[in-house]
């Protein structure tokens, strides 16, 4: 599963608690092996436990991103999956990044030089979120692009049928926008 599909931040969420399990089960049984072996914390095994702390801790981080991520409903994604996109490719389940917010995004669509997403969060500042998607294709090189988003579903399905009915694609450009979009999200 690759991101951009429904699900994706679900399954993630899931890996990354497994793999940091993992790790930190592995640190604390190399020092009970360490500690069981020679009756005291003062040894070599001590020292690699403590080393294996550190991947575990960068994983716990990682792991607290994914589970603070908002995800797209099964709800909305099925009423999304019952709109005509007119042959436009959804992203969903995108989780953005930026210095001040983040930005839980359920689902993005591009067209031509528009890019409209969905957000099932109330407390989505959608402005920041749409400055912030608008900063980062112009620093790619993709100027004038009208990027809007929207918490109203029925406003969105409204878009979606007007981006459909663009008569021009612009495959490559589209494709190319939502490859930034998706190295952003988490």
């Amino acid at each position: 599963m690759t991101k951009g599909c429904y699900g994706y931040l679900t399954r993630q969420k899931k890996k990354e608690i497994i793999k940091t399990v993992l790790f930190f089960a592995l640190s604390l049984s190399v020092f009970a092996i360490g500690y069981a072996t020679t009756g005291t914390k003062k040894n070599l095994l001590t020292i690699v436990a403590m080393l294996g702390f550190l991947p575990a801790s960068k994983s716990m981080v990682s792991m607290i991103m994914y589970l603070k991520a908002g995800v797209c409903s099964q709800v909305c994604y099925e009423r999304l999956q019952k709109i005509d996109h007119g042959g436009m490719h959804m992203l969903y389940d995108l989780y953005l990044t930026s210095y001040r917010s983040n930005f839980q995004i359920s689902a993005l669509a591009v067209r031509n030089q528009s890019v409209c997403g969905y957000t099932e969060d109330q407390k989505c500042d959608m402005a920041a979120g749409e400055k912030h998607l608008t900063e980062i294709l112009c620093q790619n090189g993709y100027q004038n692009l009208t990027v809007k988003l929207f918490a109203d579903p029925d406003t969105f399905a409204d878009r979606l049928a007007q981006m459909s009915a663009m008569p021009e694609k612009m495959e490559e450009k589209e494709a190319a926008i939502r490859e930034i979009i998706m190295d952003i999200s988490l």
